[in-house]
């Protein structure tokens, strides 16, 4: 048995989900769990620009939601 840690448990972020076609997806505060991750609940098929931003500090990227899309994206690092 394995489990991941992240860095921020239980901390507030700003999080802004827009689809390729501009429409706004999310667009408030999410808390991350326990564990330091956080749980986006994000519509299928569709390429999602998502900005986090936590203080001063941000991070953007694109992810996408089709069938062969990763469900676990542990890539966004706030600069």
């Amino acid at each position: 048995m394995s489990s991941c840690q992240g860095e921020l448990a239980k901390e507030k972020f700003e999080v802004k989900a827009v689809d390729q076609g501009g429409i706004i997806l999310l667009n408030e505060a999410v808390m991350t769990l326990p564990n330091g991750f956080m749980e986006l609940w994000l519509p299928r098929n569709r390429k999602i620009e998502l900005t986090i931003n936590r203080n001063e500090l941000t991070s953007i990227g694109v992810i996408d939601t089709f069938d062969s899309s990763k469900t676990c994206v542990t890539t966004f690092k706030l600069q």
